[in-house]
């Protein structure tokens, strides 16, 4: 059975719909681009050509009538969600492959908490795998969910969407091959970085829920699985908690096991208890939702059903953050239109790599668009490193894609991934200068 959404939950899943065939309609109505609009997110007139196609959009009218504003902001998210859309359903399913069919515990034993090897392998999967920074999020969940370690998750998110081989190839031919290898090494760079820190704190720190927000419940086998159950059952009914020699007398790495699968926690006192968590329509305890229950050997047929059940939860959860994405994006795209963006960084004033950097987070662009845009930017006086610092943070570090990630990771996790992502676009960009 699909589990019914709650009120807010139903919520935003209507406000989807009324964004999405809002863009629809009016598109339709107005005689538009639905090429644009799948393909860029744009409201575009037809027949427009090459790549101006990727960032020409219908003109905001400046008013400081606030409705007229709010119209637009609300027609330009509309038009990202339809673009984001596709990819947020593809990677929702793959998630819920990830939880559904890959065994926590043996990625967990082969991984444990990731390393430099671990990290490039997955900085270079990312790099590999297709899967543009509109979709990344669901798809990160579900690696984390399946026991694959943070460290090595946040270099394939940090990939994905600034490196790609389509991507290489589209700056190759556009910008020229000096930064196709820029970008590269740059992207490596940050990714490492970023996850050895975290591979750091993770080994220290063996409590998943301390690092992200999400309660779906990964694989386990069955050993570990009736000791969940049986743990669970017994802080549900001590919800202030219970010490090791209370629980589970002599077996507390078994708890640590759990607490990596983000299925309990443990205070400053020394009490395991069990986290919180979001708001479901059910009358069962929080430990019935949050702990596995039945045998994990599933048949074809009822893998596939599960996995649909995984991604229908993964949808509900995250929608809040992909309308936020979305009304961020739409009051970018009105506020400072990429065209404008485009105006204003010409010259020597602007032609900076840190303002390059500003300016990567604050005019949003999806993944494969970032290439015509810096174009645009080197033909209006932006250098090299200055262009290399957007293409580094364009797809992955805008405002709509950190929006998306809240619904994933806690604060700290972010804040880590912000700040060096951004500081290492600014050396990426100041190193690419001085060679």
């Amino acid at each position: 059975m699909f589990r019914k959404p709650t009120k807010k939950e139903l919520f935003y899943l209507l406000l989807i719909f009324v964004f999405y065939f809002g863009a629809l309609v009016y598109v339709y109505q107005h005689d538009l681009s639905f090429g644009a609009l799948f393909k860029y997110g744009l409201l575009q007139a037809k027949g427009i050509q090459a790549d101006e196609a990727r960032v020409s959009d219908i003109d905001t009218p400046l008013s400081w009538n606030i409705l007229q504003v709010l119209w637009f902001i609300f027609l330009k998210g509309a038009a990202v969600l339809v673009e984001l859309f596709q990819y947020w359903v593809v990677g929702m399913l793959i998630a819920a492959c990830l939880v559904v069919f890959v065994p926590w515990q043996k990625v967990r034993e082969k991984m444990g908490y990731g390393g430099l090897a671990a990290n490039f392998i997955a900085a270079t999967a990312g790099a590999i795998i297709p899967i543009c920074s509109c979709g990344i999020v669901p798809v990160l969940a579900g690696m984390v969910e399946a026991g694959i370690p943070l460290g090595p998750t946040m270099a394939f998110l940090i990939a994905a969407p600034m490196l790609n081989v389509p991507a290489v190839f589209i700056t190759a031919g556009v910008l020229g091959w000096k930064l196709a290898i820029g970008r590269i090494l740059g992207t490596f760079f940050i990714a490492l970085l970023v996850g050895g820190v975290i591979t750091r704190w993770q080994r220290r720190q063996r409590f998943l829920r301390r690092f992200i927000k999400l309660s779906i419940t990964p694989r386990l086998p069955a050993e570990l699985q009736k000791f969940a159950f049986k743990v669970g059952m017994a802080l549900s009914k001590n919800p202030k908690g219970l010490p090791t020699e209370r629980l589970a007398p002599g077996e507390e790495e078994k708890l640590f096991l759990l607490a990596e699968a983000g299925i309990i926690d443990r205070n400053r006192e020394g009490l395991w208890y069990l986290p919180a968590v979001s708001e479901v329509s059910t009358n069962a305890s929080a430990a019935c939702f949050v702990l596995p229950t039945g045998d994990q050997r599933l048949s074809f047929f009822q893998g596939i059903k599960r996995m649909l059940q995984t991604a229908w939860d993964f949808f509900l959860q995250l929608n809040y953050y992909l309308i936020l994405a979305v009304i961020i994006a739409g009051a970018i795209k009105v506020i400072i239109p990429t065209k404008v963006v485009i105006s204003l960084v010409g010259g020597e004033k602007l032609n900076s790599v840190l303002v390059s950097s500003f300016i990567a987070v604050l005019a949003y662009v999806c993944t494969y668009v970032e290439v015509p845009t810096a174009l645009a930017l080197i033909q209006k006086g932006m250098g090299g490193g200055a262009t290399l610092a957007y293409l580094l943070g364009g797809p992955g570090l805008s405002l709509p894609s950190i929006a998306m990630l809240s619904g994933v990771f806690k604060a700290r996790i972010l804040a880590l991934y912000v700040g060096i992502s951004f500081i290492g676009c600014v050396i990426a960009g100041y190193i690419f200068n001085l060679l």
